[in-house]
């Protein structure tokens, strides 16, 4: 017993030495870079959205954020470096619509999308605008649209960037909500399949604005609804598919900064403050607005509520689709 209590006596002396440190540390945080893992290769939207991110976030807090690229599988390889590393602040995560949509996609995440992660706050949405090849097909409007399709069940077709992909999950949630059958034609990657629809090889697709804009302003591409709440910027005279009766297909493309599961209080809401105060400014939302991001800041925990009804929406579609990956 003697022994025993020397042994507690002393791990409680190194307890009261070692606690002093601890506490200095998160008082001093950030006291060293920050890696924010994207979960693609470079380049691309989310790429984009993140180094700019990284940029002002090392501003606010004072220092580096740094980048660092971990594609595949999906985005899920490198959403599950962010998941399983330290909980300390010093690696958070841009993830984008792909996590919310893989939770129905894979029926084995090497992660817990909605446990393993503090989900610091909502940075950015995007809508999509369907366009159609202004040749191939005739309607302008949804109506016109829905009564063409319906004349001719699966014979009109809608490109994507491939299965399960937001584009893909658009075009199903819209086919679900107007009881309609259109061919869907994934692609590997949007690339290729703006190509295909510039080309005449298929009717119609989702997208992002910014990516449609001049070929939708040269004639070649009709657009006909956005997924937004509002209308567009870049389409101030294309209605939202609410205005034009279908309410339901409003999924918008998000990106969330998430952080291991477990931050420090005091960690936490820094970062939360920080991140609000790197988006702020109407430098930023120009910037986003190139891209065709809209500034939608929904810091913790009105950022869960946010995330876990996208993924409901995206869900609904996937069982409609049927898509799987393998």
């Amino acid at each position: 017993m003697y022994r025993l209590l020397r042994r507690l006596g002393l791990a409680a002396w190194l307890a009261s030495c070692i606690a002093p440190s601890a506490v200095a540390a998160d008082a001093n945080y950030p006291s060293r870079p920050i890696r924010m893992v994207v979960p693609y290769v470079v380049g691309g939207s989310t790429d984009l959205l993140g180094r700019q991110l990284a940029q002002r976030l090392g501003a606010v807090l004072g220092q580096q954020v740094f980048v660092e690229n971990l594609g595949g599988a999906g985005s899920t390889i490198g959403t599950a470096a962010v998941a399983r590393a330290a909980a300390d602040g010093y690696t958070i995560g841009l993830l984008d619509t792909a996590f919310a949509i893989n939770p129905s996609l894979y029926s084995n995440l090497p992660y817990d999308s909605l446990k393993d992660f503090d989900f610091l706050s909502v940075v950015a949405t995007a809508d999509g605008v369907l366009v159609v090849n202004a040749k191939r097909v005739k309607a302008r409007t949804v109506a016109e649209l829905v009564d063409e399709a319906r004349a001719r069940p699966d014979q009109l077709s809608f490109a994507s960037a491939g299965a399960g992909t937001v584009v893909h999950l658009h075009g199903e949630t819209f086919k679900t909500a107007a009881g309609i059958k259109l061919l869907h034609v994934p692609y590997k990657g949007a690339g290729p399949a703006i190509a295909d629809l510039l080309g005449g090889q298929v009717d119609m697709m989702f997208n992002l604005p910014a990516l449609v804009v001049q070929q939708a302003r040269s004639g070649v591409l009709f657009p006909i609804a956005v997924t937004g709440a509002r209308r567009s910027p870049l389409f101030p005279d294309t209605p939202s598919f609410a205005e034009a009766g279908y309410p339901g297909v409003d999924a918008v493309s998000l990106w969330v900064i998430a952080a291991p599961k477990g931050l420090p209080a005091a960690v936490h809401d820094k970062l939360v403050a920080a991140i609000g105060q790197a988006m702020a400014g109407p430098d930023m939302e120009a910037k986003l607005a190139e891209s065709s991001f809209e500034r939608t800041v929904v810091p913790y925990p009105k950022s869960v509520d946010f995330l876990r009804q996208q993924m409901a929406k995206f869900a609904a579609a996937v069982k409609a689709s049927g898509a799987t990956v393998n």
